[in-house]
This record gives structure tokens, C-alpha cells and sequence, in this order.
């Protein structure tokens, strides 16, 4: 008799649903391997930590800059650009006119005032060159004049001294025949008056010699202040010439003052580039401000950041530098490498300071050497300009995060 006759078919049914499902035996997973797979996750957690690294970097702003530096022009003058002789990004050379600004300002008669003044001072420059004609007219009149004078005196003395010559010989005679007259009035042969009239005689040829003799120092007295006269008169002309030449040049650098203030020509100083070319035909130039910028031929690009000295104590000349153009978004163009080259000793306050990007904090100089003086835009190679904008990430440090893990337990023994 089967098992199913003896019970309901329902009794049967009944005992084949479980509620807790069949009983399983399950058989523990051994230990070693629980602490084997447990040494070899923290294995690899602690390989893992010890060769991941991370870098710790400090975003800073800056610009670019030629390393041959800029030559930015201004004029010196409010004006107006009258006319302008080069482009945007033209090459020119040293000395080559850039710009003609004017200055000029007008009266109210409508006259140019720079035109007025200029024919005033050319009318006393006129005035000035007749007087030089007029004091060189009358030295060469003077001249001639003293040298007749002069002439004429020394004919005279020489005359004078001839005459004293014959005089001495005649005194000579008279007196040798006083000597004579004296010894016939003793001897009788001659009378009183006789001897009388030959002393008379000797006396007034004695007066005339010495009136020969004044007469003759008088006239080599006034050759002597004639030759000195004479002498003099040149170096008086001299004097004047000098003297008159001394205004004309007053009034040429006053001319010349005064055209440069009516009308500058800007040259360029250097060759080289221009750019940033602001001023047009017509526009206003403002003294001080330049009006375009030349960038020296073979000049190079390199950027100079300027560093928060709260980030400046890591900085080393080699270190890699990231940059992101502001005319250039880095999310379509990509980042730009650079390296640390030099940077300033001391540092920048915001007063101190004169750069394209404005300054709020204390910074250091940094410069960086690019990697490359383009961008790569559109299959195309732009080359990067002086005065571009742009923020880069300097590398700090590098750390692995074992390190960075550990860093607060460095830290308290660092101050234990």
C-alpha cells in the first residue's frame, strides 16, 4: 500500500509548500584567505597612494612682453594728426616719419598765431643781420681811418726828426761861434752888441730844439694811443659780431621752438613694427600719450607674470608654467607651456606699478619663456602680439598623496 493511499490527496499538496525554502548546509570561507585578500588590497591602496601624485599650483595674471622692449610714441604737444605716413603691423625703419601733429591756434582776427609770431621773430633776425652790415661797414672804415692817422704821424716824426738834426748842427755852429765872438770882444775887434746878438742867436736855436723835441714826443704820443686804437678796434668788433650773433641764435632756437610747437614730426627711433595704432586723420593727440607702438625687429615674446608674494616662495627659475590666453579661450585653443626663467628680488607694491593688468597686492616680477611665439587657431599658425593678456598655473610642488595623507601627522611632529 503506497505512501499516497494512506493521506487526502489536499494533505499531500499541503506538506509540499515551504515557507522557509529547502535548508542549505553552508560551508565558512577560511581565514587565510580572508586576510590574504585583505593584505592585498592594502597593498595595492598603499602602492596606489605612494605613486599617485598631485600638483600644487598657483594661478597668476600677467601680459607679454618683447624682450628688446617697446618703443611707444607720443608727442610732447596737444595737437591734431594731420598726416600719417604708416599702418597697422607695417615694417619701418629707424628715422622714418611716422606722423605729422599740429598745434597750431588762431586769433580772433583769424590769424595763425604760430605765423605771426614766426614773422616777428624772422623781421628782428632782418633788423639784427643789418646792424652785423652796418658795425662791419663802419670797422672797415675805422680801421682804414687809424691806419691813415697812423701813417701821417710817423711822417711827421720823421720829419720832426730831420729837422732836429739840421737844428743840432746849426746850435753847434752858433755856439762854436759865440766861443769866438767872446774872445774878439776881449781882444777889441768886436763890439757889445755884436756879442749880444750871436748869444740871441744861440739862445733862440736852443728854444727851437726843444720845441722840436716837445713836438716830437707829442706826436709819438698820439701814434701810441692811435696804434692802440688801432689794436683795440678789432677785438671791439669781435665783441659786437659776438653779441649780435648771440641773438640770432636766441631767435633761431626761438623759431625753432616755435615750429615744433605749430607742427612735430614723429620719426620712429628704432625699426621695427607698428602696432597698436590708435591715432587717425583729424583725431586729437594727447601730450604724453602714445599714439602707436613699435616693437623692435628679432624681438621675442615672453610673458611676465606677476606673482602674490603669498605664492612667491616656491618659485624657482625652470619651473613648468601653464598659460591660457585671454584672446584666445583655452577651451577651444588649449593651454600653452612656458618655463620660469628670472624673476625680481624684490617686490612690486600696486603704487608702484604700471602694467596692463591692474595690481591690488603686493607682487614679484616673473619672467617665462614660451614654448611657442603662435597659437595654432584654425589650422593656422597666429602669431601672439606685445600686451596680450593671459593667466597661467604655475607648479608649486609636486606631492603624492601618501604625503599629502600623512602631512598633519608631519606637521605636529614638525611642532613637537
Amino acid at each position: 500500500m503506497s505512501s499516497d493511499s494512506l493521506f487526502r490527496p489536499e494533505a499531500v499538496k499541503q506538506q509540499g509548500v515551504k515557507l522557509d525554502g529547502d535548508v542549505i548546509i553552508a560551508q565558512p570561507i577560511k581565514a587565510w584567505v580572508l586576510v590574504a585578500a585583505l593584505l592585498v588590497t592594502v597593498a595595492l591602496a598603499l602602492l596606489f597612494l605612494s605613486q599617485a601624485s598631485f600638483n600644487r599650483k598657483e594661478t597668476v595674471s600677467g601680459y607679454l612682453k618683447p624682450d628688446l622692449g617697446v618703443a611707444r610714441i607720443a608727442p610732447q604737444r596737444n595737437g591734431t594728426v594731420v598726416s600719417l605716413f604708416v599702418n597697422d603691423g607695417q615694417v619701418v625703419t629707424a628715422g622714418q616719419k611716422l606722423a605729422l601733429v599740429s598745434s597750431d591756434e588762431y586769433l580772433q582776427q583769424g590769424f595763425n598765431l604760430s605765423s605771426q609770431l614766426l614773422n616777428a621773430l624772422e623781421q628782428q633776425r632782418t633788423n639784427l643781420l643789418f646792424r652785423l652790415d652796418e658795425y662791419e661797414l663802419s670797422f672797415r672804415q675805422q680801421k682804414q681811418s687809424l691806419a691813415d692817422r697812423v701813417e701821417n704821424i710817423k711822417a711827421q716824426l720823421h720829419e720832426i726828426q730831420s729837422q732836429q738834426v739840421v737844428m743840432t748842427e746849426r746850435l753847434k755852429l752858433n755856439e762854436q761861434r759865440l766861443e769866438d765872438f767872446k774872445h774878439l770882444r776881449k781882444l777889441g775887434h768886436i763890439s757889445t752888441t755884436e756879442l749880444n746878438n750871436q748869444r740871441d742867436l744861440v739862445l733862440s736855436m736852443q728854444q727851437q730844439q726843444k720845441d722840436l723835441q716837445i713836438n716830437y714826443q707829442s706826436q709819438h704820443g698820439q701814434l701810441i694811443q692811435l696804434e692802440a686804437q688801432f689794436e683795440a678796434l678789432p677785438r671791439e668788433f669781435e665783441q659786437q659780431k659776438a653779441q649780435i650773433s648771440t641773438e640770432l641764435a636766441q631767435l633761431s632756437q626761438q623759431q625753432t621752438e616755435m615750429s615744433a610747437r605749430s607742427e612735430v614730426l614723429l620719426t620712429a627711433p628704432v625699426s621695427g613694427r607698428v602696432t597698436n595704432l590708435v591715432a587717425e586723420l583729424g583725431s586729437m593727440a594727447v601730450a604724453g600719450k602714445p599714439i602707436l607702438t613699435i616693437v623692435p625687429e628679432d624681438s621675442s615674446l615672453y610673458a611676465v607674470l606677476l606673482v602674490p608674494t603669498r605664492a612667491f616662495g616656491f618659485i624657482r627659475p625652470g619651473q613648468e608654467t601653464r598659460m591660457r590666453y585671454d584672446a584666445f579661450p583655452y577651451q577651444r585653443f588649449g593651454l600653452y607651456k612656458g618655463e620660469v626663467t628670472q624673476y625680481s628680488t624684490s617686490v612690486l607694491l600696486p603704487n608702484e606699478v604700471s602694467t596692463p593688468v591692474p595690481v591690488n597686492e603686493p607682487v614679484y616680477q616673473v619672467h617665462v619663456r614660451l614654448d611657442s611665439q603662435a597659437v595654432k587657431a584654425y589650422g593656422a599658425e597666429v602669431p601672439l602680439q606685445s600686451g596680450m593678456l593671459l593667466s597661467a598655473d604655475i607648479v608649486l610642488e609636486q606631492r603624492s598623496l601618501l604625503n599629502w595623507l600623512f602631512e598633519p601627522i608631519l606637521s605636529l611632529r614638525g611642532r613637537l
